[in-house]
């Protein structure tokens, strides 16, 4: 009876073994990378809900109010030589000024103080506060905001604090500008461009045109295989122009979204008989469902769930494509420090003649949306004056449409 049992046991043992490597003979490998590290919070996306501790309440999809105290959860980001700073990007609302002469913010992180920021008229701030390396021995850290003077809501009778945006940790390059300074530099790095180009259309129709074609706005509209794509329809034209060009082993895009760019990506890597190529895509958040149901996304997409900057899915992807031809396309947070970061990261995995594409650098340059900056633009500036950037050029023949929103943002690996 006990032999037998043991038979038995054995047998199944051998059968699930067996089992095991079939599944893994037959399945397609699945992208792994552990939990993402959040240095950087949109307060308003649905997907860091659960990092918002206290203190906050309706807003929009862009921003959310705030109560006088309100705090976040936020990991700690890996140590450097600069120090850590923690910035707030916010708006002190007219409400408030209207009530109070003068309110100030004091931060603190894992309740030691990063100081605090004196405000005596309403408006957008990026308010940068340096955090103590005591503040940092905990992680993921409470970082904590707390206002000194308040309004009340005329109908609710709550009290209001500010506006708030985008909560993060990170370590500014010593050589940073002002912010005021920076974003300017974006937008005269701009205007130099557009002269750079020799179009016949003289400079100040092509930024009407710019600034006009933004507010249509088309791509709010666009839908590719019933997959959002957030895409100026131009740009995807030069896109696949550039695919069919270089004939990429991979195309690595950072900002994910729904998908509808990576799918895309993958139908013209398909049409272009290009079965061998992949596309590798990486977002914070997984909204990728309805683009993850299609066979082209099956047969040519992965994906990763993390940030674009966090160490090991940089070092993963750059495992997986080292040997092979590269084109990166960065379109996911737009803030310059965060484009830069990530300039840093990909621009070793782009082959020659092949291309890193920083998007939306409209938006600081033309400018766009002119209370963002500096974004993009100063990023890409900032990068080619640097020795990681001496190997790339600005390639101002991918903006023959004019209408383009990576003005200067097409660089080409030499």
């Amino acid at each position: 009876m006990i032999r037998r049992s043991v038979f038995i046991a054995v047998a199944m043992a051998s059968a699930a073994v067996a089992q095991q490597k079939s599944a893994a003979a037959t399945s397609k490998p699945v992208a792994k990378s552990p939990a993402p590290q959040i240095y950087e919070l949109a307060v308003s996306d649905p997907a860091f809900k659960d990092r918002l501790v206290r203190g906050f309440y309706q807003g929009t999809p862009k921003w959310l109010w705030t109560r006088p105290r309100f705090a976040v959860l936020l990991d700690i980001p890996p140590p450097r030589r600069a120090a850590t700073t923690l910035t707030l990007d916010f708006t002190v609302p007219d409400e408030l000024m209207q009530t109070v002469p003068d309110v100030t913010i004091t931060a603190r992180v894992n309740g030691i103080s990063a100081g605090s920021k004196k405000f005596t008229k309403p408006g957008r701030d990026y308010s940068d506060f340096q955090v103590p390396p005591a503040a940092l021995k905990k992680s993921p850290a409470l970082v904590e905001f707390e206002m000194d003077r308040t309004a009340k809501e005329p109908e609710s009778g709550h009290e209001i604090g500010v506006i708030v945006v985008n909560i993060l940790f990170s370590h500014p390059d010593a050589t940073v500008l002002e912010r005021r300074a920076a974003t300017q530099l974006a937008r005269n790095g701009y205007l130099q461009m557009l002269r750079e180009r020799q179009s016949k259309l003289p400079i100040e129709k092509q930024n009407e045109l710019m600034k006009l074609f933004h507010e249509i706005p088309v791509w709010s509209h666009m839908w590719f295989e019933n997959v959002p794509i957030e895409k100026n329809p131009l740009d995807l034209w030069m896109m696949q122009q550039i695919i069919y060009e270089t004939r990429p082993d991979f195309i690595v895009e950072t900002g994910t979204f729904r998908g509808g760019s990576a799918l895309y990506w993958a139908y013209t890597l398909n049409g272009m008989g290009l079965a061998n190529s992949r596309v590798i895509t990486i977002d914070i958040q997984d909204l990728t469902a309805n683009a993850a149901s299609s066979p082209l996304w099956k047969k040519y997409v992965t994906f990763y769930k993390g940030s674009s900057t966090a160490p090991d899915i940089v070092a993963e992807i750059a495992k997986k494509t080292k040997g092979h031809s590269v084109l990166v396309t960065l379109d996911s947070d737009h803030r310059a420090e965060h484009v830069l970061n990530e300039l840093h990261a990909y621009s070793p995995m782009v082959t020659p003649g092949s291309y890193l594409i920083v998007e939306d650098t409209h938006m600081d340059g033309v400018p766009t949306d002119p209370s963002f900056g500096p974004g993009p633009m100063n990023a890409t500036l900032r990068f080619l004056k640097e020795d990681a950037g001496k190997d790339f050029e600005q390639d101002l023949s991918r903006e023959a449409f004019i209408m383009t929103f990576n003005p200067g943002g097409w660089l080409k690996r030499k």
